[in-house]
C-alpha cells in the first residue's frame, strides 16, 4: 500500500546501455514509498555527497561526465498530456513549465517549449524524438520504462561519443543529445499536489526527473531533490546540492563539439 507520509528511500537503480558503439543511455526512477529500503552512500565531486553526476564509461577504460553542450542554442522540449484529464491539463502544463524554468535558471541553458506531442518515450525511442526533451504524462502500460509499484516516474538522457586518434593516442568527446521524463499520471494525480512548495508536489517530482535528464543522479542526502524518493519533507524544486550539480553540468561547463555526434541538434 502506498502512503504519502515521510516515505523512506528507494534504492538507486541506474541502467547503462550501448545500443550501438557510440550511443548510451542513463536513467533512474523515483518513487513514493513507505517501504524501508536502505540507500547506498553516494559520492560526488563536492566535499560532501550533495550531488552526483552521470558518467559515461568509454572503451579505453576512462570515464567522462555526461552533459549537454554548453554552446547549444536551445534545448527543445515537448509535453504529452494525454493521460491528464482535460480539466487539469492547463495546471499540469503550468507545473511542468515551472520545473523546466527552474532547471534553466540553475543550468543557464535555454529551454524552448515546442508544444504538445503524442510521443511516449520507450527504451530505444529517444533517437527518434521530435524534440530534444520529451516529458510524457502517461501510465505504466504505455511505456516499457518501469513505472511499477510505487515508482512515480523515470527520467534519463541519451548520450553520444566520438573518438579521435592522433599519434596512437585516442581521445573521446561525450555529449548528451536527448532526454526524457515519463510520469505515472494516475498515481501522480492521486499523491502529489499542484503548485510550487515543499513536499509531495508535481513540481518537485518533475524537478527530480528533469535533473536526471540533464545529468544528475541520486544522492543519499535527504535534503536534496535528487534523493531517490519524493517525501513530505522534499525541498521546493532544488536545494543547495542540487543547484551545485546543475551548475556543474550547465552552460558554464563549456562548449562541446557535437559536429560528428550521431544525432543532430533539433533547435
Amino acid at each position: 500500500m502506498v502512503q504519502s507520509v515521510a516515505p523512506a528511500a528507494l534504492l538507486r537503480r541506474i541502467y547503462m546501455r550501448k545500443p550501438i558503439a557510440v550511443l548510451g543511455v542513463a536513467l533512474a526512477p523515483v518513487a513514493l514509498t513507505a517501504g524501508v529500503i536502505a540507500a547506498a552512500p553516494q559520492t560526488a565531486d563536492g566535499a560532501i555527497a550533495t550531488y552526483k553526476l552521470t558518467y559515461a564509461s568509454l572503451p579505453n577504460g576512462t570515464k567522462q561526465v555526461v552533459r549537454w553542450n554548453g554552446c547549444q542554442k536551445t534545448i527543445t522540449y515537448k509535453v504529452n498530456l494525454a493521460a491528464v484529464p482535460s480539466a487539469q491539463r492547463s495546471a499540469v502544463l503550468s507545473d511542468t513549465k515551472a520545473a523546466v524554468a527552474k532547471v534553466a535558471l540553475n543550468t543557464k541553458f535555454v529551454f524552448t517549449y515546442k508544444g504538445t506531442t503524442s510521443e511516449v518515450p520507450k527504451v530505444g525511442s529517444m533517437a527518434r524524438q521530435s524534440a530534444e526533451l520529451v516529458i510524457a504524462f502517461t501510465s505504466p502500460s504505455k511505456t516499457n520504462y518501469s513505472l511499477a509499484g510505487s515508482t512515480l516516474g523515470q527520467g534519463g538522457l541519451y548520450y553520444g561519443w566520438v573518438s579521435r586518434t592522433v599519434n596512437g593516442r585516442t581521445s573521446y568527446t561525450v555529449a548528451a543529445q536527448r532526454g526524457f521524463v515519463v510520469i505515472d499520471t494516475p498515481q501522480m494525480l492521486n499523491q502529489a499536489r499542484g503548485g510550487t512548495g515543499t513536499g509531495l508536489r508535481r513540481t518537485n517530482l518533475l524537478a527530480h526527473e528533469l535533473g536526471h535528464a540533464v545529468g544528475l543522479q541520486h544522492v543519499s542526502d535527504t535534503r536534496q531533490q535528487m534523493y531517490p524518493s519524493i517525501r513530505t519533507a522534499s525541498p521546493t524544486l532544488f536545494y543547495t546540492g542540487d543547484r551545485a550539480g546543475l551548475a556543474k553540468v550547465g552552460k558554464a561547463a563549456g562548449c562541446i563539439n557535437t559536429a560528428y555526434m550521431p544525432l543532430k541538434d533539433l533547435s
